[in-house]
């Protein structure tokens, strides 16, 4: 065997490693991916039972039912109480689109969230309103979204 020969050799293996390596960091790429997108999901599960909890309390849910429909005027406190509630809704959906946009969540995880935004949060007209005023500091492919929530959602009375 002579020296070009081992050189040859050396080349094959030299690629074949190279090969191996890209092998292993498309499987590592593709884990990452999977626990991004799960950290995400849990993120936005943690993050609504968190919300939800707080709206079980007597006081925020009272205040919260008052103002979603919209029929009653609420007081000084109250008003502020409902807005950040309202605000806090919004701040949960306006995470979650972009992360939808982006792949981080999956289409039927975004489904879940997506109906009961329409029919559980823009239904309410006092939560509309509330929409309407949040609205401009948001970004506008969130702003489309709301919008289309906002007009066709599933009214309560």
């Amino acid at each position: 065997m002579t020296l070009v020969d081992l050189a040859y050799i050396a080349q094959i293996a030299g690629s074949v490693a190279v090969i191996a390596s890209l092998i292993f960091v498309g499987f590592q790429i593709r884990q990452n991916t999977r626990a991004t997108r799960a950290t995400a999901l849990q993120m936005n599960a943690d993050y609504w039972l968190n919300y939800f909890t707080l709206l079980a309390d007597k006081q925020f849910s009272e205040v919260y039912a008052k103002g979603a429909l919209g029929k009653v005027e609420l007081e000084g406190s109250q008003f502020g109480q409902f807005f950040f509630l309202c605000r806090a809704t919004f701040m949960g959906c306006a995470n979650q689109h972009p992360q939808y946009r982006s792949g981080l969540l999956d289409e039927d995880a975004y489904k879940g969230y997506e109906a009961p935004i329409r029919e559980q949060i823009a239904a309410f007209p006092g939560v509309g309103a509330m929409g309407q005023v949040v609205k401009p500091t948001y970004g506008p492919q969130f702003c489309q979204f709301l919008e289309k929530q906002l007009a066709h959602p599933v009214l309560h009375s």
